[in-house]
This record gives structure tokens, C-alpha cells and sequence, in this order.
């Protein structure tokens, strides 16, 4: 008996019993690294602790006085003002980052989704990253979802380069200030995304999405009156089913209200009841597209369109773009896909 407890006490020795003292730490936080580029700025007061100049010198001063933020949390780093390498560890896991690195009163951001413990920004932290990062808020907040739903999304080549354009030329002016600046950033890359579907402004990357299944979820949609302006949110439970077969989709939605709230205090008339219908449709790549008709059933509406619908896969489940095509009486369903956002049950 006294061997076999030495002999155990043997085999536990060196080794971490749950729950003890000596239980080894998992680290699953991410290094993130990458090129720190900063443009030419004429103000000194924008970028006073870089100067007129961007010379290694001024690139020093920049290193000296800068500040990092990680999905807005303060990080240490490391910046190296020979190479302009920098380098973050310790970073908690999420399923993407946002960096701000802020010098002065200037920034600059990036956007990266998880890809892994350690990671390098494809663009860096440069003027290129920022006017993608605004692209991004400025498409994401446009629609109510957050760029962090956008994990799988490229923002369009075109458009970045046209704001880095627009934003280096702001640089340029001399009596820029800092709140300028900001304003002019997003202002830019809100008039860039303004009236642009999500395939002329971002395009997915990896495999291409599977809609085989069941789907269902709590979403909001709006209601229009006869002259087309959105008076009523309506908060529904929905429940999709979706079959493919090459490009070719069917399906259907039941899409029931629970709840509904009056738009800019235009009055409610009438609750709008539950609305089931079958969809063909066909698949481009990861995308869905079809659009509603009105049933043959010989009323003023009859085999009209009454709204096309556009779905597209983003982080947490499908999103879900709708819009009226109903120019009679506007009896189609709107949304903002992302508040319309449905998952696989």
C-alpha cells in the first residue's frame, strides 16, 4: 500500500492537477504587427509632434509621443523608428481588431479580422488602412451592423484609393484642423458608400456560402405610408427556409409582427398582420437575390413586384435587404439589413 501511494505520488510530481495551484495558463492572446506609414501633413498644429517633414528624425518624435488603441482599449507596443515596424502582444482575443494609433491630434487606423495568434496588417497603419476602416463604419453604420460583421469582406480597391486621394489632399491644406479633419474623413467616405449596394462597395472573400437550411430570428422592418416615407418600425419573428441546386434557390418566409412603433410620430392606422410567401431565386457567388410579386389573384396588384430581396452572409448569420417596389400603394417590406439579420436554427 505505501509503494503504490509513492508510486502515484511519483507520477503526479512535475504534473498540474485541475484546479491546483501549479495548473498551466493557456495563452490564447494575439500579437498583432505591421508598417506604420504616416503621410505628408502641412499643419504642424494637426501633427505638431512630427513637423513639416516626415524625415527620420520627425519619425522619431512621432514614436515618442504616440499612443496605441486595440478595439479601444490602451496597449503597450513597440515602434521601431529605424524599419517603422510595430509590434502589439497581449491582445485578448475578439473576432476582429480596430487599432487607432494617435499622435496629436491625428490618427491613424486599421481594421483586421481574427485570422490567428499572430497577425500582420496587410496595409498597415497607413493613410491606405484608414480610408478603408472609414469605408468601412461609414457602409456598416449606413445599415446598422458593425464592421466587426464584415470579417469576411475586402472594401472595393476603386474606393480606397479615391479616398486616400481625397484625404491626402486634405492633409495637404495647410489650416486644417484636427476636428476638420475627422469630419472630413468620415464625411467623404459616407458620400462614397451613399446609395451603393454591398457588391459595389465590398467583396466576400473565402468559400462560398451555403444557405442549405433553416433560419429564424427577432428582426425589425419598416412599414411605408402611400407616399413612400417610412412610418412605422415593425419588430417581427421570422423563419426562412432556403433548398439550392446550382444557382438556383427556393424557399420561404413567414414573417409575423409582435410589436410596432410609430416613425418621427406619424400615426399608427393599422397593424400590419403576418405575411408567408414562397421565393425562387438564384445564387451569384455568395449572394441571394429574388423578388416578391403580388399573387395572381385578380386585385389592383395582381403578379406586380412587391419588393426585392438581397441576402448576403456576414459574421453572426445572414443579412437580409429588402426594398419596396411597390410604386402604387408601397405595400412592399424595407429594411436595413441589419436589422434584419437572420440565423441557422
Amino acid at each position: 500500500m505505501i509503494v503504490l501511494v509513492a508510486s502515484v505520488s511519483a507520477l503526479l510530481a512535475g504534473c498540474s492537477v485541475p484546479g491546483s495551484p501549479n495548473t498551466p495558463v493557456i495563452d490564447e492572446s494575439v500579437t498583432i504587427s505591421g508598417t506604420v506609414s504616416v503621410p505628408t501633413v502641412t499643419n504642424p498644429g494637426l501633427l505638431a509632434a512630427v513637423g513639416l517633414i516626415n524625415n527620420p528624425d520627425a519619425f522619431a518624435r512621432f514614436v515618442a509621443s504616440s499612443t496605441l488603441k486595440v478595439n479601444g482599449r490602451a496597449v503597450e507596443f513597440s515602434l521601431n523608428d529605424s524599419t517603422r515596424a510595430f509590434r502589439a502582444e497581449k491582445i485578448a482575443p475578439a473576432a476582429a481588431y480596430e487599432l487607432e494609433l494617435r499622435c496629436g491630434a491625428f490618427s491613424l487606423v486599421a481594421f483586421a479580422p481574427h485570422s490567428g495568434r499572430q497577425m500582420t496588417l496587410t496595409n498597415g497603419l497607413s493613410l491606405r488602412s484608414t480610408a478603408d476602416w472609414y469605408l468601412r463604419a461609414a457602409f456598416a453604420g449606413s445599415q446598422n451592423f458593425s464592421t466587426s460583421q464584415f470579417t469576411d469582406y475586402q472594401i472595393a480597391s476603386p474606393l480606397v484609393d479615391t479616398l486616400v486621394t481625397s484625404l491626402q489632399a486634405e492633409l495637404n491644406k495647410a489650416g486644417l484642423a484636427s476636428a476638420a479633419w475627422r469630419l472630413t474623413a468620415s464625411n467623404s467616405a459616407s458620400a462614397l458608400v451613399a446609395n451603393r449596394n454591398l457588391t459595389e462597395v465590398m467583396q466576400r472573400s473565402g468559400r462560398v456560402f451555403s444557405y442549405n437550411g433553416n433560419y429564424a430570428a427577432t428582426v425589425f422592418y419598416s412599414r411605408l405610408n402611400s407616399s413612400g416615407v417610412p412610418v412605422m418600425a415593425v419588430q417581427a419573428a421570422v423563419t426562412m427556409t432556403c433548398t439550392t441546386s446550382d444557382d438556383d434557390v427556393s424557399g420561404s418566409f413567414s414573417i409575423e409582427p409582435i410589436a410596432v412603433k410609430p416613425i418621427d410620430d406619424f400615426p399608427i392606422t393599422s397593424a400590419p398582420s403576418k405575411t408567408s410567401f414562397a421565393f425562387t431565386g438564384k445564387l451569384n457567388g455568395s449572394y441571394l437575390s429574388f423578388t416578391r410579386k403580388a399573387p395572381n389573384d385578380g386585385s389592383p396588384l395582381a403578379n406586380k413586384d412587391l419588393d426585392s430581396w438581397f441576402i448576403f452572409p456576414v459574421s453572426d448569420g445572414i443579412a437580409v435587404q429588402a426594398g419596396n417596389l411597390d410604386k402604387a400603394y408601397y405595400t412592399g417590406i424595407q429594411t436595413r439589413a441589419g436589422e434584419f439579420i437572420l440565423r441557422k436554427k
